[in-house]
């Protein structure tokens, strides 16, 4: 080897030696700058408040944080290299559940990754913490999968809220379908966001997650709705509750019922109402049972005033038969004293029209005593002191007016007597027109200053009957023409007969009876007059009267014009009238 060559090699072997050292410097330069970029990777990884970990293709620890050192309870150096499945999560059956879908994973497997989003590790104290977990694959250059680095969040306590809160739903569900109440709530746009089974069946809907997300347009009472959310949109914009008031609904059978309903409603923290609530109850029972004992008490009320006016009937029947006792016993005891004195006050009648004759002969001869002219004084001045010319003309009238009293008073006695008729409360011949007459001198008093009397009597035969009852039906006609004319009238009286019936008229010129309430004169109970004013039985009374009787008792009315009251009776009794 020449000496050129030797430089040549020495040459050769000093570059060779300086290309090594460069290449030497640029690989301490490449871990230099790897080493940094792994120190700023772990500082990084560091700061993450969850645990991450780093597995290499056999699911070894590569790399772990410090989150996830402290949740293991180990520092890096003793978790490095171990097997996460089987060191660091919990193995309920003696091996690792999640290893093999980590094979999968790492194999190509995209559907293990889903399947490991959520499993539980051991943390330092030995106590199962349930982990979220997001997993990425680590690769080589060349795209070899050599490993996975996940990210995990603990969610224990959030999932154990979760719980509690599903727990408690479940248990307020439970308590509100406990309940008899049908219960709902609604979110802003009336949307139902829950109910009870009790509302969902009501609804037509088998579950109560069925009513969920719908309107009360999809309900059974779809008639209605337009009625309900108007309620509903009033509760949330007053942002006061509605309780306790009364609707109709439309069951799912097709039933209407009655509701009693309550709704308020649903304000948030921020005093933000997001809704309404409602809870309602089925009273139709209750209404039915209401409506029952109304009817009832209004049948009680009835019977009551039937028994009060019975009652009543009754004590005028004996008032009466006691004034007719009375009158009877009156009219013999003063029958005598009323004959020896209208046969005296006749008596002195006719000698009074002697004596005024004899005083008027004296008048004719006081022209003869014209020299007499202390006996014209004497007698002129007594025929002054005497006033004889009104004793001439009162005098007479004294007498007369005496007879008429004593008639009278004779007259008040019989009609009283006669009106009564206890002594004939069987059925017997009797005058029509002798009764309305009886009547007529009773109620005299209330009449004379209301109404004059124009009669129309027709002369009528008598006709079998109960005539104090009879008085009675004439003397509720009169009462009722008297009231009906407001301040003065013309009350008329008409009687008539054929060959098979007898009628009698009370008509009156008062403010008459609107045509609707023309045929409900005669329902018992049935009155236009004021409260307190009249029990609506006459009428109803003196109909029966009449139809005992085998009779009619009609009316005709125009308002402002008057009422005509018609009682037609047979001339002949019927054979099959009872006698009581």
């Amino acid at each position: 080897m020449s000496i050129d060559d030797l430089a040549r090699l020495r040459q050769e072997i000093e570059h060779e030696r300086r290309a090594r050292k460069d290449a030497e410097q640029q690989f301490e330069e490449k871990i230099r700058e790897l080493t940094l970029a792994n120190q700023l990777l772990q500082r990084h990884v560091d700061t993450v408040p969850c645990i991450v970990v780093a597995l290499d293709s056999e699911g070894c620890i590569s790399m772990v944080n410090r989150a996830g050192c402290a949740l293991l309870g180990q520092p890096e150096s003793a978790l490095l290299g171990q097997a996460w499945f089987e060191r660091c999560l919990p193995q309920p059956s003696g091996k690792s559940l999640m290893f093999p879908l980590f094979r999968q994973l790492v194999a190509g497997d995209g559907q293990a990754g889903e399947r490991l989003a959520e499993y539980p590790i051991i943390d330092g104290n030995g106590q199962p913490r349930l982990m979220a977990w997001h997993t990425g694959l680590l690769t080589d250059p060349t795209g070899k999968i050599v490993g996975t680095l996940s990210s995990g969040e603990d969610i224990t306590e959030h999932k154990l809220a979760e719980a509690a809160i599903a727990e408690s739903r479940q248990l307020l569900l439970k308590i509100i379908d406990t309940v008899p109440a049908r219960v709902f709530w609604k979110d802003t746009e009336l949307r139902f966001l829950g109910c009870n089974t009790a509302f969902a069946r009501d609804g037509g809907m088998q579950h109560r997650d069925d009513v969920i997300g719908k309107d009360d347009y999809q309900m059974a009472w779809a008639a209605q709705a337009d009625l309900y959310r108007a309620d509903d949109r009033a509760v949330m914009a007053s942002g006061v509750a509605r309780l306790g008031f009364e609707e109709q609904q439309t069951t799912a059978s097709g039933e209407t019922v009655w509701l009693r309903t309550s709704k308020v409603p649903l304000i948030n923290d921020d005093n933000e109402t997001f809704g309404v609530l409602g809870i309602y109850d089925d009273i139709t029972e209750y209404r039915r049972i209401e409506d029952d004992n109304r009817v009832h008490l209004a049948e009680l009320t009835a019977l009551n005033t039937l028994l009060i006016e019975a009652q009543n009937q009754m004590l005028r029947s004996v008032k009466m038969a006691s004034v007719g006792q009375l009158a009877a016993g009156v009219a013999r005891e003063i029958n005598i004293p009323f004959a020896f004195i209208t046969s005296n006050l006749l008596a002195l009648k006719e000698h009074l029209r002697d004596l005024l004759d004899v005083l008027a002969a004296y008048q004719k001869a006081e022209p003869a005593l014209a020299g007499h002219a202390d006996l014209l004084t004497a007698i002129g001045r007594a025929k002054s002191a005497a006033n004889l010319e009104f004793l001439q003309q009162d005098v007479p009238n004294l007498i007369t007016e005496s007879l008429d009293g004593v008639n009278r008073a004779r007259t008040i006695v019989e009609t009283l007597k006669d009106f009564s008729r206890v002594d004939t409360a069987e059925w017997s011949l009797a005058s029509l027109e002798k009764g309305l007459e009886s009547t007529l001198n009773l109620l005299w008093n209330e009449i004379k200053h209301k109404a004059s009397i124009k009669k129309e009597y027709g002369e009528v035969p008598e006709i079998e009957c109960l005539a104090p009852q009879l008085n009675q039906v004439f003397l509720n006609l009169l009462a009722n023409a008297v009231q009906a004319i407001d301040e003065r009238g013309v009350i008329t009286l008409r009687t008539g007969f054929d060959e098979q019936t007898v009628w009698v008229e009370v008509s009156d010129t008062g403010r008459g009876i609107a045509p609707e309430n023309l045929d409900r004169v005669f329902e018992p109970f049935f009155t236009t007059k004021p409260f307190g004013k009249g029990t609506g039985l006459g009428l109803s009374l003196a109909q029966n009267i009449v139809q005992r009787h085998h009779g009619q008792l009609e009316a005709r009315s125009k308002i402002g014009k008057g009422t005509v009251f018609r009682v037609t009776l047979p001339r002949s009794r019927p054979v099959d009238t009872d006698d009581s």
